[in-house]
């Protein structure tokens, strides 16, 4: 694999058209309870599995844009590919592209959908990502870095109904990412390379903007405050490298109190994983996945099996045990 858009950009210059070639843009947890719309984290499972969604552009010059849908979660997008954020992303490539005097032309695309819909872990992002790097690889980087965030905060806005980057930008770029919210603006944020984080999908939907729109018009001072400091406190603990104090960080003052009510069993989850020795356990996203974060291994597998009998719903429901993706979308 080549990781990191910097590394997609040196791959085989000579590149030619009849070759196939895939990208894959891993699962991203955000929020991470501190950092509400702004706090974004790459998941790689610790056994190599890919979380994730893949896409492939195949050889072929259609007349028009071609998507086949592929992966264990293919069923749960729309039979009409001009319903799909893959082909949405596709002609907004195009447009874009040809702005800046690049030829482009319709092509074959397959997504190999592995990603669970509505569930907390960025799918949407990861198809959008895993979908502009390969076309902007493909037709040789007509887009720079800034102009391919924008473009990828763009189709995730379509989306969500906002522009922000929480999980764009880790699917993109890898590690944890500091997102402002309503720019395309995002920055490289340390992370503990002993932490763990075991995430949990039930195997059930929840849709971004309904958990939105559980949250309050306004907050009071007192909790915004609140908010912001302990916000400030996580960034600079993981600066100093105080992985403990910045664990006991992650705190949601803004979503969890109206969220965790979408989640049955959530507040006894939590007080179950943190008597097994996790160090945080909150809502990825908008739920219905959860995390913890480890410190141990042991403690990793106890979570792990705890939410495996607990937590899932159904046999489509997973848990990961998973490490920080610092590689971010890459070719494989």
């Amino acid at each position: 694999v080549t990781h990191g858009l910097e590394a997609v950009g040196s791959i085989r210059e000579n590149m030619m058209s009849n070759d196939t070639l895939t990208v894959y843009a891993p699962a991203s947890s955000g929020n991470l309870s501190v950092g509400f719309d702004a706090l974004g984290l790459a998941l790689s499972p610790m056994d190599g599995s890919l979380l994730g969604d893949c896409v492939s552009i195949m050889p072929g010059r259609p007349d028009d844009w071609m998507l086949c849908i592929d992966g264990p979660f293919a069923h749960a997008l729309p039979e009409d590919q001009e319903l799909n954020i893959v082909i949405t992303s596709c002609r907004a490539f195009e447009k874009a592209a040809r702005a800046r005097g690049a030829e482009v032309h319709p092509l074959n695309i397959t997504l190999d959908k592995r990603l669970p819909v509505g569930s907390g872990l960025g799918s949407s992002a990861s198809s959008i990502v895993a979908t502009l790097v390969a076309l902007n690889h493909y037709f040789r980087r007509p887009l720079d870095r800034p102009a391919l965030l924008r473009l990828m905060a763009e189709m995730e806005g379509s989306i969500s109904g906002e522009v922000h980057l929480d999980n764009i930008a880790p699917s993109l770029l890898g590690g944890l990412r500091l997102c402002l919210p309503g720019s395309a603006r995002q920055y490289g944020l340390p992370w503990p390379g002993h932490w763990q984080s075991v995430v949990a999908w039930p195997g059930s939907r929840l849709d971004t903007k309904a958990a939105r729109e559980t949250l309050p018009a306004r907050y009071d001072r007192k909790t915004v405050v609140a908010h912001g400091a302990q916000f400030a406190l996580f960034v600079h603990q993981l600066h100093q490298g105080e992985a403990a104090a910045a664990a006991g960080c992650l705190v949601d003052f803004l979503a969890e109190p109206y969220r965790r009510s979408l989640l049955p069993g959530f507040k006894e989850a939590r007080v179950e994983l943190a008597r097994l020795g996790a160090l945080a356990t909150g809502i990825s996203g908008s739920g219905p996945t959860i995390f913890c974060i480890v410190d141990d291994s042991r403690v990793a597998t106890a979570t792990a099996q705890w939410l495996r009998e607990n937590d899932l719903q159904n046999e489509k429901g997973f848990v990961h045990v998973c490490r920080a993706d610092l590689a971010g979308a890459r070719i494989v």
